[in-house]
């Protein structure tokens, strides 16, 4: 029995951040290099040099842990207004970039493991798939309420090819989409969807103001 077990802090105690990177870094390590299945608690535990009590007072499952090491690796999720459609897409689909490979290892091994464990998929669905997703969406209608964008485009399908894209990459590849493919989705897929023609003999697309 643990020494964070006999002990429970107080109600209010602050938690101690550097603990926590500690234990979400160990969890990647685990997850890696076992798998989501083989992955245990206590070898968690045992690299982040703490407790399994420790760990279960900040995630109640195994499933929220692993789903805590994946969002942190991959960072918050905000609505960008950079004042043009192109660096709001730009921003958006950024979001899927990640320069650490271990995000596309972990999130490769979660998604595969999702398939069989519907309190993970749903997890991987609501904390990993949709806030991205739904922040793609806000800038779309944004912009579709500014007039810049026709308002008959579907908008269900155009917020859902990002996410497929770097998914894909991270399930059959094991890589996380790079920033070249993420320019290139935009302007070459994003913007034409959204109505927003390319300027011919240029990389760019038309004005998006």
């Amino acid at each position: 029995m643990t020494d964070d077990f006999l002990h429970s802090p107080a109600v209010g105690r602050p938690r101690d951040p550097v603990l926590e990177q500690a234990i979400l870094d160990a969890t990647v390590e685990v997850v890696v290099g076992s798998g989501f299945s083989a992955a245990k608690v206590d070898e968690i535990a045992r690299r982040a040099r703490t407790g399994k009590a420790a760990i279960y007072r900040r995630w109640p499952t195994k499933t929220a842990l692993v789903i805590a090491a994946a969002q942190r690796l991959q960072g918050d999720v905000a609505v960008p207004d950079e004042g043009s459609l192109r660096e709001d897409l730009l921003a958006c689909v950024r979001h899927y970039v990640s320069p650490d490979a271990r995000t596309a290892l972990i999130l490769a091994n979660v998604l595969a493991e999702a398939q069989q464990d519907p309190e993970l998929r749903e997890a991987t669905i609501t904390s990993i798939g949709q806030p991205p997703m739904e922040a793609l969406r806000t800038v779309v209608e944004r912009w579709i309420g500014r007039g810049e964008v026709d308002p008959s485009v579907p908008v269900d399908l155009v917020v859902s090819v990002a996410p497929s894209v770097a998914f894909h990459r991270v399930v059959v590849l094991h890589q996380a989409l790079d920033d070249t493919t993420a320019v290139a989705l935009v302007d070459g897929v994003l913007l034409p969807a959204l109505g927003v023609p390319r300027i011919s003999g240029s990389g760019r697309t038309g004005p998006v103001s």
